[in-house]
């Protein structure tokens, strides 16, 4: 018996029979199931984009002026860890000349502070080995800071402006006093003093602009 096309194939036909999902329901391409997207699941279904909607936020861009002002924080740091080794390197390599006129000096006050010249190497060679631990952790302290300010940290913003201040202030000596510096290691460290007190007054006042302080202002709140 030929199946008259008019009418469709008879119900035993097996595509008359209704397709199942595996677990039961009606196929999803079938009358009954969920519509789907053309590539496969609906939009709805697809999960959240970090950084779009319905997911988290992404992290604001800093102001060119707080990139600017990290970049040369990180430079006043270099600066002062060269400034710190260049002296060290000095004393080191002239240590015998300095312990001579150290403890001159010392017996010319009193007598009794007189060392011999081996325990006197040797607080020497200590109280360098303190000098890099304390330099370490100030270096160390100044890095967090300027990673915080970066973060727009009020509180961050405030110690590194009242430390630019400092090396300034401090500086400003050196500056009108360059023409007067004699010796190889002392003009270097001179000129790596200004340099940095430089890179520091141009930090503090990019922090303070006004791009800077909306940045603060928005992040805070």
């Amino acid at each position: 018996m030929t199946d008259d096309p008019r009418f469709g194939p008879p119900s035993w036909h097996p595509e008359s029979m209704p397709h199942r999902h595996p677990d039961g329901g009606p196929h999803p391409h079938q009358e009954g199931g969920p519509p789907r997207h053309p590539e496969g699941d609906p939009p709805g279904a697809m999960p959240p984009v970090p950084g779009g909607p319905g997911g988290p936020a992404a992290e604001e861009a800093a102001p060119v002026d707080i990139e600017t002002a990290r970049h040369l924080w990180i430079a006043v740091i270099g600066l002062g860890v060269a400034s710190m080794l260049v002296g060290l390197w000095s004393l080191w390599s002239d240590r015998a000349a300095f312990l001579d006129a150290l403890m001159t000096d010392l017996t010319a006050q009193d007598p009794s502070l007189a060392l011999p010249p081996e325990t006197a190497d040797t607080v020497l060679t200590v109280a360098m080995g303190f000098a890099l631990l304390f330099a370490a952790a100030i270096t160390a302290l100044v890095w967090l800071t300027v990673r915080k300010m970066r973060a727009a940290k009020l509180w961050a913003r405030a110690v590194l402006t009242g430390i630019g201040v400092v090396v300034v202030v401090t500086t400003l000596p050196s500056l009108f006093g360059l023409g007067g510096v004699s010796g190889t290691v002392a003009v270097v460290t001179t000129i790596l003093g200004i340099l940095q007190a430089v890179a520091a007054a141009g930090a503090v006042y990019l922090m303070h602009r006004r791009e800077s302080t909306e940045f603060f202002v928005r992040r805070r709140g």
